[in-house]
């Protein structure tokens, strides 16, 4: 049999408590985020339908075995108090596979980053954001955070001191998600829930960490091998043959910058995977990139190769 609670104390922003009895060292909690998430949409849609908060009380208690209090009822109903507490989508659990989501994963991998400010536990304080030089891609990473959150546009903004363009957001749902070290098993459902997320996951990435010079020569680079092999998986999944990881950069190795004029070394080994040419054809079709500059080259190729074949 499932155990009833009684929630009458509405708390600080009238979100039910757990009952005297249950509470954790000394201290009365509240019911579950994700709990009071969907007790505060039922509330609404059964008071939409006409149930008074009488009723309403009844049926959350025949249905979920929690028995509200008629004040934190009132309280949702008439917008005094909302357990969802600024966050746009308040767990993970909430989050819905889309092509946005994958995308904003895969962006996540390469350039992209999350972080929280230190000394603090305010959900506010979780940032997720890219900052590169190609102006298409940040705004369409912000199409899809604003997507994925339920939210009006991210305004896109262009730092002069680093010369890049720049969007991020505040969500403390996500930073959990894609917080370090990654956890593939935690992001699988998000990426593989079907091929057009799979393709939106490799466009992110592709645009973050994939590069195609002049002939067409299309590699991925990263610091982290599980994760290339991964991507590897992914591309034969649509049928996209790929060779590597092969190592390009040692741990230890020096190497000159002639930009900053500088000989830095290397703090990681860095590998890399590239396409087969026979596959630049179906990469193109099934995945692309968002950066124009990359994807005309691409494009460029895939016509001169289908040229050639004539």
């Amino acid at each position: 049999m499932t155990e009833k609670v009684v929630a009458s104390d509405p708390g600080p922003r009238g979100e039910g408590r757990m009952p005297q009895g249950q509470e954790q060292e000394g201290r009365r909690s509240y019911l579950p985020r994700e709990l009071r998430i969907r007790l505060f949409d039922e509330v609404n849609r059964l008071r939409r339908k006409g149930l008074t908060h009488g009723k309403i009380t009844e049926e959350l208690w025949r249905r979920h075995g929690v028995k509200l209090s008629i004040s934190v009822i009132s309280y949702w109903v008439r917008g005094v108090h909302n357990p969802y507490n600024g966050r746009y989508i308040p767990s993970i659990e909430l989050l819905k596979p889309s092509e946005e989501l994958a995308f904003t994963i895969g962006a996540k991998m390469g350039d992209g980053y999350a972080y929280k400010m230190k000394n603090t536990r305010n959900y506010s304080d979780a940032i997720i954001g890219l900052k590169v030089k190609d102006r298409e891609f940040p705004a369409e990473f912000g199409r899809c955070l604003a997507k994925v959150l339920g939210r009006r546009p991210i305004r896109l903004r262009y730092s002069k001191s680093s010369e890049r363009y720049v969007v991020k957001v505040k969500s403390q749902t996500l930073y959990e998600l894609l917080e370090k070290p990654v956890d593939f098993n935690k992001l699988r459902i998000y990426i593989e829930h079907c091929n057009k997320c799979v393709a939106a996951f490799l466009k992110g990435f592709a645009d973050s960490d994939g590069s195609i010079d002049r002939t067409g020569y299309i590699r991925f680079f990263n610091t982290d091998r599980e994760l290339l092999e991964y991507i590897k998986e992914l591309l034969k999944h649509l049928g996209i043959e790929s060779i590597g990881p092969r190592t390009i950069k040692m741990q230890g190795k020096t190497f000159y910058n002639p930009r900053a004029m500088k000989r830095y070394i290397h703090n990681k080994d860095e590998y890399y995977i590239y396409i087969k040419a026979d596959s630049n054809v179906d990469f193109h079709r099934k995945i692309g990139f968002t950066i124009v500059r990359k994807q005309k080259r691409l494009e460029s190729y895939i016509k001169k190769h289908q040229t050639r074949k004539h």
